[in-house]
């Protein structure tokens, strides 16, 4: 199933231990441009559904894609919020440069981890393509136990990051 939730339980994880510097709407963005792949091979039929941008290259590529998206849409949304408000002043403190690493950065970890993760489970993925053709990891964890992680990842990190944001 494309864009399954489980692909956002670690950057939950992330977003409760660097609230204020992980970006869990980069991670998610690039977790999205990852699965259009799969959309738009499903709705044509044609398998493999995983190709390109399910490469660690196609993965590095979305996330830094994502990481500049999300900078764009903070910045727009920079010039439009009160300076007083909370995220306002927050943003108005934070050089735009800082910004722009800390979006990419976690952009990258979740294209990266996008790939990682469905490594495990799709035997038609080739994700270290161009270097190399097949899928070594596929099959290492049944689905029904990284799925089972994912959600206590998940489930802790919605936990941690309600106890412990600012």
């Amino acid at each position: 199933m494309p864009l399954p939730p489980f692909h956002f339980c670690p950057g939950l994880l992330g977003k409760a231990f660097g609230s204020r510097y992980f970006w869990f709407s980069s991670y998610v963005a690039a977790n999205v441009l990852i699965d259009l792949e799969v959309l738009y091979y499903l709705s044509r039929n044609e398998p493999p559904f995983h190709r390109y941008l399910h490469t660690y290259l196609g993965g590095i590529a979305m996330g830094v894609v994502a990481g500049l998206l999300m900078f764009v849409v903070v910045q727009m949304v920079r010039r439009v919020l009160p300076a007083d408000s909370r995220w306002g002043e927050r943003l108005a403190q934070t050089p735009g440069r800082l910004l722009l690493w800390q979006s990419l950065l976690v952009g990258l970890i979740g294209g990266v981890s996008h790939i990682l993760l469905d490594s495990l489970m799709h035997e038609e993925m080739n994700p270290f393509w161009p270097l190399a053709e097949g899928n070594a990891l596929a099959g290492t964890v049944s689905v029904l136990a990284l799925h089972i992680a994912l959600a206590v990842i998940g489930f802790f990190g919605l936990i941690f990051w309600l106890l412990l944001r600012e």
